[in-house]
Parts: C-alpha cells; structure tokens; sequence
C-alpha cells in the first residue's frame, strides 16, 4: 500500500480507491465481499460482486475449489494440487516469473567458508529432476544468481552449472572435507520448501555433507528479520523464499551485496557490489545484459547461494470461467470475469 506519510487509520477498513468494485464488507481473517463501482470512469466491471474468502492454508482453498464454494484460486502450488492438473473440472493457468528459492550457505564460517564446497553442494543438485518431479514442468531452470530467463536483462549465453556428483567430491576432498561433515539446514515451513529441504538433504549425502533439517514457522524462521535474531540471517545453511519482481534490482542488491539487509549468506565481495552498482546505473540494455554476464559468471565461481529454479505463477479457475486476469506478482483482476452455466 502506498499511504501519506501523514497517514494514521485501519485503511483497511476503507479502501480507498477508484477501482471498477468498491468495498461492500469486509472480516478479519473471514473474508470481504465488493460490488460493481458505478462510478468507475473506465469499463463498468462485468460481475455485479465479487467475494473472497480467507483460508488457513492450500488444502482448505483446494476442498472449497473440489466443493464449488469458490471459483478461482490464487497462488496454486503443484504440491498438493496434483489432482487438480488432470481434473477437467478445472483449468491451470500460469505466468513465467522471477520467484525463486535461494539456497544460502555462510560464508564466513565452517566448512562453507571454502568456495569449494560450496560449489560441490550446487553441482550435487540435480536441477531438471526438482523441476520435473517437484513442479511437473511448471518451471525453469536456475544458474545460481538471480537473473531469471524473464528479465530481458538476463545474459542466457552463460553456461548452465550441471549436475555432476564426481567433480562435486573432487571439490570435497581438495577443500580438506573429503569425509564430508554435519551441518544443519533450516528453512521455513511454506509452500514447496519443506519437500525441496529433502531433496537437498538427500543430495547432500551422496557427498558426505549430513544435514539435519530444521523446518519453522515463517514467524519463528524470519524472526525480527535483523542479523543476530533470525533463524534466516543467522543460519549456517537455510532456504529463503523470494517472490516475482519485474527487474532483478532488489534480489542483487538486498540478498548478495556486502550491506545487504538480507544478505543471509554474509557474502562479502567488493568486485560484486561494483559490478551491481554499474548494473543498476546502466541506461541501456545492451549495458545491462554485458553486466548481468559478468554478474553470472562471478556469482557461478563464488556460489555464495544456490538458485536451483524460477517457477511459473499458477492460479486454477473452474472450467467454466473466463476473463481472469493476473500477473506474476499475485494480483488479479475480476473486472471482466464471467462464470458460464452451472
């Protein structure tokens, strides 16, 4: 929301706004309900009144989708959905996107502080396996940093780090961790997380590196979200959820650069943070896309996190609406929404 600075009130309560609806009602925690704004200065909304609803989690919007309470879903995960897919009941429709999991691994402390190792972790990673098997497809592959292949600003020539279990030991035993060691990942409780959290532990294993999984609450995992008290910041390895933006700006700066207020790997390197400074300043995208190269390529060789995919925004409606609208961001648009038959 953007609000005066002067602001003070639940705006929540209002809404305010020219939008095709305008508030009817609205519940904490239930739900709200609008109507059709008839004085709306653009097309009149097609629905008369709309309706939402809140529920704890995916599975309690699925049973309300498979129950026909509810007519579209947003923010649909495969896990969970599977059934969903195939059911002609309903119609899967998705965006790519810049959403992302990052894979942190402390750099300034244990056996992480080696690049090495860090390196063999990425390459014990079988990348096209967690996009087939955790996402049916619904995803692309990831290089490691956050330049996804929706950012035309992507330089997609970089070579793509392949899964490759023999050079990952190599890397263990130059590193002096050839035995491997014991570390523990944690990461929050969310979506995929959890299953992706055991393909990384499992993975890990085929090199030697035991990790124990600690899965969270999102409350108790981002913590006060300041180093020194949080669980995410503070980990020595964990998975961070990050969400669609439209340009790679916030992922470069705010989760890699030496100051970055959630740089929750603590990686430090001032040839990186130059690199995105000039990134951010160029005014043209050839400039950007010669700079993102450099980025990759530096970002591949220090492996300070690990970026294992890019999954596409999916919603599910019932077969029998049209006119939905949405975007890689999570908002939709019900404006010319219709529902046909029964």
């Amino acid at each position: 929301m953007i609000l005066p600075a002067n602001f003070s009130g639940p705006y929540e309560k209002s809404f305010m706004g020219t939008g095709p609806f305008k508030l009817e009602k609205y519940t904490p925690k239930v739900g709200a309900s609008f109507v059709r704004n008839p004085d709306y200065w653009g097309e009149k909304a097609l629905p008369d009144r709309t309706q939402f609803s809140f529920y704890a989690d995916q599975q309690a919007q699925l049973l309300a989708m498979q129950g026909r309470q509810a007519d579209v879903m947003s923010d649909f995960t495969v896990q969970g959905g599977v059934s969903i897919l195939t059911n002609p009941q309903f119609k899967v429709l998705g965006t790519k996107s810049s959403s992302h999991r990052q894979i942190h691994m402390r750099c300034d402390m244990g056996a992480f502080k080696d690049k090495r190792v860090r390196q063999a972790l990425a390459l014990a990673i079988n990348r096209e396996v967690i996009v087939k098997g955790l996402f049916r497809g619904r995803a692309e592959v990831g290089n490691d940093s956050p330049f996804a292949p929706v950012f035309p600003s992507s330089d997609l020539t970089v070579p793509q780090r392949k899964f490759d279990i023999a050079q990952a030991k190599k890397l263990m035993s130059d590193a002096g961790v050839g035995n491997g060691f014991d570390i523990t990942l944690t990461t929050e409780k969310y979506m995929e997380i959890p299953d992706l959290a055991v393909v990384v532990q499992n993975a890990a294993k085929a090199i030697g590196i035991r990790i124990q999984l600690k899965v969270e609450s999102q409350d108790l995992y981002y913590g006060s979200g300041t180093f020194g008290k949080s669980d995410w910041l503070d980990s020595p390895l964990g998975i961070t959820d990050y969400g669609h933006r439209s340009v790679p700006n916030v992922f470069l700066n705010a989760s890699l650069t030496s100051g970055g207020t959630w740089n929750a790997a603590h990686f430090k390197n001032p040839q990186y943070d130059k690199l995105v400074a000039d990134f951010v300043a160029a005014l043209d995208a050839a400039s950007q896309k010669k700079l993102s190269g450099e980025i990759q390529k530096l970002l591949l060789d220090e492996t300070p996190v690990v970026i294992p995919y890019f999954y596409d925004q999916l919603i599910v409606t019932r077969a029998n609406v049209s006119g939905v609208r949405f975007n890689a961001m999570s908002q939709m648009w019900f404006d010319r929404a219709q529902v046909t038959g029964a």
